[in-house]
């Protein structure tokens, strides 16, 4: 396997060397960082190929290869031991680099003093990283993301844990907003908030973290972080939780020894009832001998553990090592280092608040002078622009002597033509005066005329009301002449009718036979003139039509054809023609209407 790794390194630097002699040293550097971010191992082979070659470029390339050496070597977990580069490098970028470059030459820099246990200074060049972030417009977000990461892990470490869950909610908020796997981020903050007892809130996250790893297709990369969170779970109590993430750990960490997840397995063990299998996982750490913290960790949990089965001489062994383990330990130094840290940090302040009073005193002292130089030049331009407007001044009142001049003139010219204009008013007055004497004569003859006008309109509706009611009575003496008529040429006819329209008969075929010779003898051309209008008709259109003739009304035709009464006032309006289809004898109509 080695074997395959070395081959595959050495291709790619190859490739690499090929690569060079086509493009500029700044997109080779920039190439290396990329292979860095996955296989660090492989680009610090590149970078070390171009070694060389650096002797002969710039200041500002040769700071570039030096920072990204340092890179390399933190992705490559490779701890950091002296500081004289990266003290070089931060006064180069402070002076000549970009805010990106200030913002890594910082970050790396507090990485380095995190590597070298000065907590305070890791922390100062953390908060100038961060500030030369917030700062650029197009800042790298990974890598204030993993600042806040580092800041969380240096306060806990410190026992600061409220400004431990502070940072820790920060660098969850930066890796949702660039989408970037939470887990890590979920459990900084998860521990954190364990640690100032929030278990609610805590827990939340970490069931957060454990959904992430179960849904995603790389769990073996994240048997690190299983193992935290089954630490988690562990001191929550959390059985169920606890064993879905043991169910998801890959191999045995006491063959392939790791020291800490010996000591979480224990935990589990423990939990579970598994004392045998705690005990040997607690001993390999301290058998190991290499990691104080897990071997005080180890022996501690040996001594409760056998002393809460009530095996003494095992207890009291184990109470000794972890004695001699905690002589080792200084637990002072922790609270001492927490309490530097705070003063590093409120140092950090007070100088930021320092600078900002410099700034402030700066901008003000820039911005009396610029106020100086420009009531000065004022001061100049509005002398220039009084001579000037002086000048224009006395001009103005030249032109406007003359104009005055000129004014005085039209003025009596003007008095003139207004004298002349009023006289024409007058005489415009007098005739008008006279004109409205005129118009109010015919005003007057137009009432006159009016008041007769409505006189001759009443005397018309009037007579126009009387002419509706001769009419009227035309109709009916008609009706009455039809019927007389009738009576004159079929009396027998005639009964029958009456009769029958009264409800006391009812008309048969024989009587209508003779109602309808009677009506043609009567009027000869009537059944000539409704075969024309209506062409085709029934036996009852006939009857009513009949009917109509001799002038009878409404009801009684409805009575002698037991029609409906709708249909007996519709047809009667559909052939009220047939009244007027012959003009009856004068002498008869005369003769009636004397009666």
């Amino acid at each position: 396997m080695n074997r395959y790794v070395r081959l595959c390194t050495r291709f790619l630097l190859v490739l690499f060397l090929v690569s060079c002699k086509e493009g500029g040293v700044m997109d080779r550097l920039d190439q290396i960082k990329h292979v860095g971010d996955s296989d660090p191992a492989t680009a610090l082979a590149m970078l070390d190929s171009l070694e060389i070659e650096m002797r002969a470029e710039s200041e500002y390339t040769r700071n570039k290869y030096d920072l990204l050496r340092i890179r390399l070597n933190d992705k490559a977990d490779k701890t950091a031991t002296s500081d004289i580069v990266i003290k070089s490098l931060l006064g180069y970028f402070e002076r000549e680099g970009t805010v990106q470059d200030k913002q890594e030459v910082c970050y790396y820099a507090g990485s380095v003093y995190r590597d070298l246990q000065d907590t305070p200074r890791a922390l100062e060049y953390f908060f100038r990283s961060i500030e030369y972030a917030e700062d650029a417009e197009d800042c790298d977000s990974v890598m204030l993301q993993n600042t806040y990461s580092n800041l969380n892990y240096l306060y806990y470490g410190v026992q600061n844990y409220q400004e431990a869950v502070a940072t820790g909610r920060k660098e969850l908020e930066v890796c949702r907003a660039l989408g970037r796997d939470k887990v890590v981020p979920l459990l900084h903050l998860g521990g954190a908030l364990m640690a100032t007892d929030s278990t609610r809130q805590a827990k939340a996250y970490l069931d957060e973290a454990l959904q992430a790893i179960e849904s995603s297709n790389k769990i073996a990369h994240q048997q690190g972080n299983l193992y935290n969170l089954l630490c988690h779970y562990v001191v929550l109590g959390e059985r169920q939780n606890a064993e879905r993430c043991r169910i998801l750990i890959d191999g045995d960490p006491i063959n392939n020894f790791a020291a800490f997840p010996c000591i979480v397995l224990a935990m589990y063990y423990q939990m579970t009832g598994q004392t045998d299998s705690a005990s040997v996982c607690l001993n390999r750490v301290i058998d190991d001998g290499t990691d104080i913290n897990n071997m005080y960790d180890a022996a501690k949990m040996l001594y409760q553990m056998y002393d809460a089965q009530g095996n003494q001489p095992k207890a009291l062994h184990y109470a000794r090592i972890y004695m001699q383990l905690s002589d080792s330990l200084d637990f002072g130094k922790r609270q001492q280092l927490a309490a530097t840290v705070g003063n590093e940090y409120q140092y950090h302040l007070d100088q930021k608040k320092e600078q900002q009073l410099r700034d402030a005193k700066e901008h003000y002292k820039l911005a009396v002078a610029v106020v100086c130089a420009v009531a000065l030049l004022l001061l100049c331009l509005g002398y220039a622009v009084y001579v000037r407007r002086r000048n224009r001044h006395l001009e103005q009142i030249t032109a406007l002597s003359q104009e005055l001049q000129g004014k005085a003139d039209d003025e009596q010219r003007l008095r003139q033509e207004i004298d002349l204009r009023e006289r024409k008013l007058s005489e415009a007055k007098y005739q008008l005066e006279k004109q409205d004497d005129e118009l109010g004569k015919v005003k007057a003859q137009l009432d006159k005329v009016s008041t007769e006008l409505t006189g001759y309109d009443i005397e018309l509706r009037e007579k126009e009301q009387r002419l509706t009611e001769k009419m009227q009575q035309n109709q009916t003496f008609l009706n009455l002449l039809h019927q007389s008529e009738l009576e004159g040429k079929a009396e027998d006819v005639i009964e029958a009718i009456r009769q029958s329209s009264e409800g006391k008969k009812n008309m048969k075929a024989a009587d209508w036979k003779q109602l309808y010779q009677a009506v043609d003898e009567l009027y000869p051309t009537f059944k000539d003139k409704l075969l024309k209008e209506l062409g085709t008709f029934t036996e009852q259109q006939m009857q009513v039509c009949y009917l109509i003739r001799i002038g009878l009304s409404k009801p009684q035709i409805q009575n002698m054809t037991n029609l409906s009464r709708v249909t007996v006032w519709r047809w009667v309006k559909k052939y009220d023609w047939v009244v007027d289809s012959e003009s009856v004898d004068t002498s008869k109509r005369d003769g009636l209407a004397n009666a």
